[in-house]
């Protein structure tokens, strides 16, 4: 179903509503399912809760979905309006990858999925990267913003392309700029999808698709604060559990390691955000396929 993502068939009087949905569906899974170590709605972190990240939602999704908004206009003024009711950084890596495939669809009808993000990462003017600059800075999310190369803070008069070619070296999302969003688009959704049929509950499906991101992806939000050691063993924590899991098949079992491994890792101060990032985009895409 995902090898070649054709534009939905969306009459334009629902089209705007069907991707705010969609993103708003892929946000509140984002706190309704157990993702070790991430806000849900029975466990928050010290600095935020479950409903932080759902007003976040909301208000961002005000911004994401105007037709006439540039790549910037979209990333910058969604982070804006989330910043206005909510203090800390809940949902910048979110809108750093909705955005361009929200982007994609309104404007690349006549392309596939990875056609219209290469052309809208490509489109991307010196106005948009200093308008993504800006909404870095706003958020201020932990270890991104300082470089000793295309620091944000400076706002670099350069291509988005080519920023996003020097981070995505120590940041997921910078890669997937980078890459065309490889890791979502040839790995997380088809991930995703062969576990929707292969468990009875969407939720399941969906802490399993985080696990297995995790296990192959080590988190780069990990890497940055704790170092690429913790993020290591992160993965190698996940894949165990993985690897458990295959051998009993019982969802309560699961659910238990699921909750231990998210206790386990919040006591620890270990947040694989760039993970559940991933997951979000990934989540929204389907959703928008599977509604068309």
């Amino acid at each position: 179903m995902f090898d070649n993502l054709k534009y939905p068939i969306l009459n334009e009087d629902s089209k705007e509503s069907v991707l705010r949905n969609a993103y708003l569906y892929a946000c509140h899974k984002d706190i309704e399912v157990i993702k070790p170590g991430n806000v849900n709605i029975n466990s928050s972190h010290h600095d935020t809760t479950a409903s932080d990240y759902l007003i976040s939602s909301i208000n961002s999704g005000s911004e994401l979905f105007h037709e006439e908004y540039s790549l910037g206009d979209r990333i910058l003024k969604a982070v804006i309006a989330t910043r206005n009711e909510t203090l800390t950084n809940t949902n910048l890596g979110i809108i750093m990858l909705c955005a361009p495939i929200i982007h994609a669809l309104v404007e690349y009808k006549g392309s596939d999925l990875r056609e219209a993000i290469i052309k809208t990462i490509d489109g991307a003017t010196l106005d948009d990267t200093i308008k993504i600059c800006k909404a870095i800075n706003i958020s201020s999310p932990g270890g991104l913003g300082d470089a000793s190369k295309f620091d944000t803070k400076s706002l670099p008069n350069v291509k988005l392309r080519e920023i996003m070619s020097y981070s995505a070296g120590y940041d997921r999302i910078s890669y997937q700029y980078h890459n065309n969003f490889k890791d979502i688009l040839d790995f997380i959704l088809p991930s995703l999808d062969k576990n929707m049929v292969k468990y009875k509950s969407t939720d399941i499906s969906i802490s399993v698709t985080f696990l297995e991101i995790l296990s192959k992806i080590p988190d780069s939000h990990i890497s940055r604060k704790l170092g690429e050691e913790i993020a290591k063993k992160t993965s190698n924590h996940a894949n165990d559990l993985l690897k458990i899991q295959d051998k009993d098949c019982s969802e309560d079992y699961l659910v238990k390691q699921l909750n231990d491994l998210d206790y386990e890792y919040k006591k620890k101060g270990i947040n694989p955000g760039t993970t559940a990032d991933l997951l979000v985009a990934s989540l929204m895409i389907h959703r928008i396929f599977k509604s068309a």
